[in-house]
């Protein structure tokens, strides 16, 4: 009889969980469709709209940019949608009387609070697995895919007298280009200088160079460099009938800012070992606290759960764009503290895993002050029930 009593109370679980779930979802589901359209408009599809009024992106890679770029965002939207699925339901169950049926009916609104966080929880994997595996090769192909045509159009160069400047990453001017005339990807009467060897100054001159966007190289024929040491003396002179040059790639252990949205959390830990072989204490610790934000964000959906379900209970009938808009404040208030912390962190005045875990201890304190503080929805709902029976 203990097993039959047991085993009806945990159908009578697991259906309310299912309920809840199914309450859960639409919100979710439209919360992610609102918050990653709002990401990708303020963040890519104004930019890629210059670039294709500017006639440097054909339209057909500027959708496929934006096609890849959306798994990053809807990423992004998850703890969002989260927090407003949660605000949103709990609200209308209480304003409808439901989460006072269900307490009439034995179960613990707290119990109700366990399953939005069950559900934040598979939102919080889907995450990580989201992030892991197919944002990493979408930021990629895209970035990839936005360099090679925009190098493409760069050197598609038409006229007389061209100069074209290779600049480095660190804004410095590494090459000179000048060509006599230009058409297509191919110039003619060219001349190079050269900065990039130390205590060297190079000067190449050819007849034609061509652009392989390719293989990212300029293919130069029919030529001759000539080596000018610092005292301006020629050193030496090398002829050629065919010189490629390389130019470097845009992500390097050298580069300033290492993004690791187009990384695993894997690789990221990889080239932090190779970082630290450099010396570099700030792209050290940036580095750092991106390695411990990956871990920590997708955290933040659970956090989210928490404040958006305790929130909900406190409120009646809460209209869609209310909840949208406390959302947003909450979701502000989070990238505030992120921001403060980064900066913290990259300063050195707190470690880079403190760095990157105190938003969500702030905000999970938050939540947990909501959870029990004494004037809370759960005591007010209780209270409300005791005096129906009476």
């Amino acid at each position: 009889m203990f097993r039959v009593s047991r085993f009806v109370g945990w159908s009578r679980l697991a259906l309310v969980d299912r309920y809840l779930f199914r309450q859960l979802l639409p919100p979710f589901l439209w919360g992610m469709v609102a918050f990653s359209s709002i990401g990708v408009s303020a963040a890519v599809l104004f930019d890629l709209l210059g670039q294709v009024s500017e006639a440097r992106l054909p339209i057909a890679i500027a959708l496929s940019i934006l096609t890849l770029q959306l798994p990053y965002f809807v990423s992004l939207a998850i703890p969002m949608s989260v927090l407003l699925a949660c605000l949103l339901t709990l609200s209308r169950l209480q304003s409808d009387g439901e989460l006072l049926a269900l307490q009439s009916a034995g179960l613990h609104l707290n119990r109700l609070i366990g399953s939005c966080l069950g559900f934040s929880l598979l939102a919080c994997l889907f995450m990580f697995g989201l992030t892991e595996s197919l944002v990493p090769v979408s930021q990629a192909h895209s970035h990839h895919l936005l360099r090679q045509t925009l190098q493409a159009g760069q050197f598609s160069l038409q006229g007389r007298h061209i100069v074209y400047p290779d600049i480095g990453p660190n804004q410095e001017l590494r090459r000179l280009f000048y060509a006599q005339t230009g058409q297509g990807q191919t110039l003619s009467g060219i001349t190079v200088i050269d900065w990039t060897l130390p205590n060297n100054q190079q000067v190449l001159i050819a007849q034609s160079a061509t652009w392989n966007a390719e293989r990212n190289i300029w293919i130069f024929k029919d030529g001759s460099i000539y080596a000018i040491g610092t005292d301006g003396a020629e050193k030496h002179i090398i002829e050629f009938s065919k010189q490629e040059l390389q130019l470097p790639p845009q992500l390097s252990l050298t580069d300033s800012d290492i993004n690791p949205n187009g990384v695993t959390l894997a690789q990221s830990q990889q080239l932090l070992t190779k970082l630290r072989q450099t010396g570099r204490p700030t792209q050290i610790r940036a580095l750092a606290i991106q390695i411990h934000r990956k871990i920590a964000l997708p955290f933040t959906v659970i956090i989210f759960g928490l404040v958006g379900s305790t929130l909900g209970i406190s409120q009646r009938r809460l209209a869609v764009s209310n909840g949208f808009g406390i959302s947003l404040i909450l979701v502000l208030g989070q990238y505030i503290l992120i921001f403060i912390a980064d900066a913290w962190g990259q300063l050195g005045i707190i470690s880079p895993w403190f760095g990157a875990w105190t938003p969500n201890l702030v905000t999970g304190l938050i939540g947990v002050s909501l959870l029990l503080r004494p004037g809370n929805a759960l005591r007010s709902l209780q209270k409300g029930l005791s005096y129906s029976n009476l």
